[in-house]
C-alpha cells in the first residue's frame, strides 16, 4: 500500500470521525434545546424518587444520545440544589444505561440481507434522506422549534454518515499486517483500557470510542478480547467530562463528579479483574471470536445491566466515597450559607429555568431579610449575638450581588419580552428585599451605639415604650410577610392589600411621633428614649415603601405578561375598610395607639 493510499484512508477517517463527532454534538444540544427549561424541571422533580430518578435517567439519555449531558446537567442540578447526591446517582447510574442506545443504532448498519426492508432500515441508507430534510427545516423553516427539528434530523444523518464513512475508510486496512499487530495489541487488557480511557478522555464521548470500535468491527475484523477493554476504558475515559463541569461549581457539584467517576470505576475495573481471572482459569474461546458490530452493544449493555443491579440500591455507597473524598468542614458550611448555590451556570443554557431558579433566590434572600429584621429589634448587650447578627447582614448583600450578577447572564442568553418582564421584577424585588438587611444593620448600629453611650438596650425602657415598640415590630413583621407571600405567588390581591397596609402602618408612625414628643416633655431619660425609637421609626417606616416597591413590581410583571390586575372602587374601598378595622383591633387593644384618631 502506497503512502498516498494510507494518507487517502486517514484523511477519509478523520474526516468520518469530524462527521460522527459533530453529528452528535448537533444532536444533543438541538434535543436539550428543543425541551426549553422542560428537562431541567422534569428532572428536578422525579429524580426526587431514586428509582424513577434512574428509569428517567436511562429514558432521556436514550433519546438525547449524550451521558455526558445528563451527568453534566446532574452536576448542576445538586450545585444548585434541586436534587441530593443520592438522586443524582441514580440519575447517574441510568444515564450510564441509556447511553448504550447509541451502539445498538450504530448496530442496525450490519444488518445482513438483500430484502426491501433490510435494506431501509440501515441507518446507511435512510440517512441521506434526514439529511435533506434536516437542512430544509433548517433553511426554510420560520419557527425556531421546527428549526430545532431539523438540526435534530440534520445530527442524527450527520453522525450515521460519519460512523459510515469510517467503516469504508478503514476497510482496505483489514489486510495491512502493522494494523493487525496493532489491534492485536489492544488484547493486552491493561493497554486496551488505558488507550481507550485516554482516547475517550480526549474526545470526551464515550458513545464516540464505542462507534470507532464498531466501525473497526464491520471493516476490519475486532475480536472480543480487544473490545472487552477498549468498551470498559470508554466508560472511565467519559468521566472526564463530569469532572471538568464541575471545576467552578461548589464541592457539592464536585461530589456529584465523583459519584459518576466512582460508579464507573466500581463497575469496570473489578468487572475486569475478576473476567480475566476466570479467562487465564478457563480461557474462554469466544475471545478469539469476531465481536462483529452487534456484539459490542450487547456486551455494552450487558455490563452496565450487571452495574445496575448491584449499584442502584447500593447509590449510598458512591455518595459515602465521594463525601470520604470531599468531607464536609466548618469552611464550607459557612460558604455554602453564603451561597445561593441554585444560581448554577449549568443551568444559564435554559433561560426560563434559570429565571425560575433566581426567583427561588429571590425568595430565600426574602426570608432571610425578615428574619434578620425580626432578630434585630430584639438586640441584647451580647457580642456573640451582635457578630451573629452582623454576619447574617453580610451574607444578605452577598446574597444580592449574586442576584444581580445572574440576572446580568441570564439577560444575554434571552431576548423574550415575557423573560425581560421576568428580570424586570427579579431586580427591582431582589433590589428592595435587600434593602430590608441594610435597615435591619442600621438598627443594629443605632442600638449598639445607644448602649456604649447609656448603658442601657430597649428592654431597659419602660413597659409601655416597649410595648410601643412592640406594635411597630409586629406590624414591620405582618406587612414584610404579606410582601413576601404576594411577591411568591404573583397574587395581585395580596399586592394591593400590601398597599392599603402601607396607609395604615403610616398612620400608626404619624400618631406614635407625635405621642413621643408629648411624652418627652418633663419625664426626665424619657428623651433618649424617644429619639432613639424615633430614629429607628424612621429607617424601619422605610421598610414600608420598600414592600410598596415589591408589590408594586409585582402588579408591573402581570400587567406586562397579559394578567387581569383590574381592582374595582367598590372591591378597592371594601378591602380598605376591612383592614383599617383590622388594624383598630390589632393595635388598639393595646391601648397605646388611638388609632381613630388619624381614621
Amino acid at each position: 500500500m502506497t503512502s498516498i493510499e494510507i494518507l487517502t484512508i486517514v484523511a477519509s477517517m478523520l474526516g468520518g470521525l469530524a462527521l460522527f463527532l459533530f453529528g452528535m454534538n448537533t444532536l444533543s444540544d438541538s434535543l436539550s434545546s428543543m425541551t426549553g427549561g422542560l428537562l431541567d424541571r422534569v428532572l428536578g422533580k422525579i429524580t426526587k424518587n431514586g428509582f424513577f430518578g434512574f428509569l428517567f435517567g436511562a429514558g432521556i439519555t436514550a433519546i438525547v444520545q449524550s451521558s455526558s449531558a445528563i451527568t453534566v446537567l446532574s452536576v448542576g442540578l445538586v450545585n444548585s440544589g434541586i436534587i441530593g447526591l443520592k438522586q443524582a446517582a441514580s440519575l447517574i447510574i441510568g444515564a450510564n444505561l441509556g447511553t448504550t442506545a447509541t451502539a445498538w443504532l450504530l448496530s442496525l448498519n450490519a444488518l445482513d440481507g438483500e430484502s426491501l426492508l433490510m435494506t431501509i432500515v440501515k441507518p446507511a441508507f435512510f440517512s441521506p434522506f434526514l439529511a435533506i430534510i434536516g437542512v430544509a427545516l433548517t433553511m426554510f423553516a420560520k419557527s425556531q422549534a421546527k428549526k430545532n427539528i431539523g438540526n435534530v434530523l440534520l445530527g442524527f444523518a450527520v453522525m450515521m454518515i460519519g460512523m459510515n464513512l469510517m467503516s469504508q475508510a478503514v476497510a482496505p486496512l483489514k489486510e495491512l499486517p502493522a494494523l493487525k499487530d496493532t489491534l492485536m495489541s489492544f488484547t493486552n487488557p491493561i493497554l486496551g483500557f488505558g488507550f481507550a480511557m485516554l482516547f475517550t478522555m480526549l474526545v470526551q464521548s464515550s458513545d464516540a470510542v464505542i462507534g470507532i470500535v464498531q466501525a473497526f468491527a464491520l471493516s476490519v475484523g475486532v475480536t472480543f478480547g480487544m473490545a472487552i477493554p477498549l468498551v470498559c476504558g470508554a466508560h472511565v475515559g467519559t468521566c472526564i467530562t463530569a469532572l471538568l463541569s464541575s471545576m467552578g461549581t461548589s464541592k457539592n457539584g464536585k461530589r456529584t463528579a465523583f459519584v459518576n467517576l466512582y460508579y464507573n470505576l466500581l463497575k469496570t475495573i473489578p468487572f475486569m479483574v475478576v473476567f480475566y481471572i476466570a479467562n487465564s482459569v478457563w480461557h474462554f474461546s469466544f475471545m478469539e471470536e469476531s465481536v462483529g458490530a452487534i456484539g459490542i452493544p450487547i456486551f455494552h449493555t450487558a455490563i452496565n445491566l450487571l452495574a445496575c443491579c448491584i449499584w442502584l440500591p447500593g447509590s449510598g455507597a458512591l455518595v459515602g466515597l465521594a463525601k470520604k473524598t470531599l468531607p464536609y468542614d466548618e469552611k464550607e458550611k459557612e460558604e455554602m450559607a453564603n451561597q445561593l448555590t441554585m444560581l448554577d451556570e449549568n443551568l444559564l443554557g435554559n433561560p426560563q429555568f434559570a429565571l425560575e431558579q433566581t426567583d427561588t433566590a429571590v425568595i430565600k434572600l426574602a426570608e432571610s431579610a425578615g428574619r434578620a429584621l425580626g432578630t434585630v429589634t430584639t438586640y441584647r448587650d451580647n457580642k456573640n449575638f451582635v457578630e451573629e447578627v452582623k454576619k447574617y447582614c453580610r451574607r444578605l448583600e452577598t446574597y444580592e450581588n449574586q442576584i444581580s450578577n445572574y440576572l446580568v447572564e441570564i439577560s444575554t442568553k434571552t431576548n423574550r419580552p415575557k423573560d425581560a418582564a421576568y428580570i424586570s421584577l427579579l431586580t427591582n424585588a431582589n433590589t428592595a428585599f435587600a434593602t430590608i438587611g441594610k435597615v435591619a444593620d442600621r438598627v443594629l448600629d443605632m442600638c449598639l451605639d445607644f448602649y456604649k453611650k447609656f448603658g442601657k438596650t430597649v428592654e431597659d425602657f419602660p413597659e409601655e415604650e416597649q410595648i410601643e415598640r412592640e406594635v411597630f415590630k409586629n406590624a414591620y413583621q405582618e406587612l414584610l410577610m404579606l410582601t413576601i407571600e404576594g411577591y411568591r405567588k404573583k397574587s395581585p390581591s395580596i399586592s394591593h392589600t400590601v398597599q392599603f397596609y402601607r396607609e395604615e402602618i403610616s398612620n400608626i408612625c404619624e400618631i406614635t411621633r407625635k405621642r413621643r414628643i408629648r411624652s418627652m416633655h418633663g419625664k426626665e431619660g424619657r428623651e433618649e428614649h424617644a429619639e432613639l425609637l424615633t430614629n429607628i421609626s424612621y429607617d424601619e417606616e422605610k421598610l414600608v415603601d420598600l414592600c410598596d416597591t415589591v408589590a408594586d413590581a409585582v402588579i408591573r410583571y402581570l400587567i406586562e405578561i397579559g394578567a387581569d390586575v383590574r381592582i374595582s372602587e367598590e372591591e378597592s374601598e371594601k378591602k380598605r375598610e376591612q383592614i383599617s378595622a383590622l388594624f383598630v383591633d390589632k393595635y388598639e387593644m393595646l391601648g397605646k395607639l388611638n388609632h381613630r384618631e388619624v381614621i
